[in-house]
């Protein structure tokens, strides 16, 4: 792998693993904002309809500010608003978090474009897999911070490593027509991404039996989850690799969702997000392209809103119900397309 594709892959890992890190901090301390369940989840999860607006601007701040700027100013943009963010003024936050998911769709779309154009299969994972390890950091800062308003100052760790734009790589961009990505491409993504969606609800679950330090084992796990789908692949076929990955997430979930057990939440941790890595090579193969791939990721995440939203009014039931049909129509999915899970080692 050439110097210069390492340093892509590297800009791709930090954007998405710092983009997600401030995104998602507040789900630890969602009790602490002493509000009704679902207005609660809606600060967490409003940034995922933040997202969507920020893929769609995308196009066009990088035909116009160059994939290195975009870069710089996505990353400054996050640092700002999650120290704006550090405020229990309700009123005042869910806007903040509304511009978060916008400036969150702009950094993960560059990273994934990056990340696609490289045509390498590990920087792809990797990327991906930044959703875990901002996870990951969101856990441990609960943990070692405790207050939201600490928390969210911390997010000012983007700024220091916006500094790294001129290692990004330079597109060749156009600006003309929006790239609008095809049905099928979305739903692939929101399919996959619904046990990222519904993990939004597993720190209020197991805090109270001293669960999260079992979510961040779950996440942990699921960083190879991500990379091992091509090996896996190879070993066992396209079909039963696909079937591996949904059924467990399907079996683990609901038995997670309605027992609230923190050891059943690592195996539905490792393989739910273990499934995002094919995710992209899935929604190329039904017709989303490098340009608007982003598009497609982050419009799927408006099920980031009405996947916790909805489930907290009844979580043992209608997180069950989300996350089994999920898997189960992204299993036919992967087979009508079974190609996909083979990645070319670029």
């Amino acid at each position: 792998m050439s110097i210069s594709k390492t340093f892509s892959g590297v800009t791709s890992f930090i954007a998405y693993t710092l983009a997600t890190y401030v995104m998602v901090a507040p789900a630890f301390t969602v009790k602490q904002f002493e509000l009704p369940a679902w207005l609660a989840f809606l600060i967490v999860s409003i940034p995922f309809g933040g997202r969507v607006i920020g893929s769609l601007l995308y196009q066009r701040i990088v035909a116009i500010l160059g994939s290195r700027l975009t870069f710089l100013s996505s990353m400054v943009a996050l640092g700002i608003l999650s120290i704006g963010s550090s405020t229990l003024n309700v009123p005042i936050l869910i806007p903040l978090r509304l511009l978060v998911g916008v400036a969150f769709g702009i950094a993960t779309s560059l990273a994934v474009e990056q990340a696609v154009r490289s045509g390498n299969r590990l920087i792809i994972a990797l990327t991906m897999s930044g959703w875990a390890f901002g996870w990951i950091g969101g856990a441990l800062s609960y943990l070692a911070l405790g207050e939201w308003q600490l928390i969210a100052l911390s997010g000012a760790i983007t700024l220091p490593f916006s500094m790294l734009y001129k290692r990004v790589s330079i597109f060749s961009v156009e600006v003309g027509k929006l790239g609008i990505p095809s049905i099928s491409s979305i739903l692939i993504f929101f399919f996959s991404f619904e046990p990222a969606f519904a993990l939004q609800l597993a720190p209020a679950i197991v805090e109270t039996q001293g669960g999260i330090i079992w979510l961040i084992i779950g996440y942990i796990a699921a960083i190879p989850m991500y990379i091992f789908v091509p090996v896996i692949s190879s070993l066992l076929g396209e079909t039963r690799t696909a079937l591996l990955y949904t059924m467990t997430s399907a079996i683990s979930g609901v038995t997670f969702f309605l027992t609230g057990s923190p050891y059943v939440l690592v195996v539905f941790t490792a393989f739910g997000l273990g499934i995002n890595s094919i995710a992209p090579r899935l929604a190329a193969s039904y017709g989303a392209s490098a340009r608007n791939m982003g598009i497609a990721l982050n419009t799927a995440a408006l099920g980031g809103v009405a996947v916790p939203v909805i489930s907290s009014f009844d979580i043992k039931f209608l997180a069950s119900l989300f996350t089994a049909l999920s898997m189960v129509i992204l299993l036919v999915m992967s087979v009508k397309k079974p190609n996909a899970l083979l990645v070319s080692s670029a």
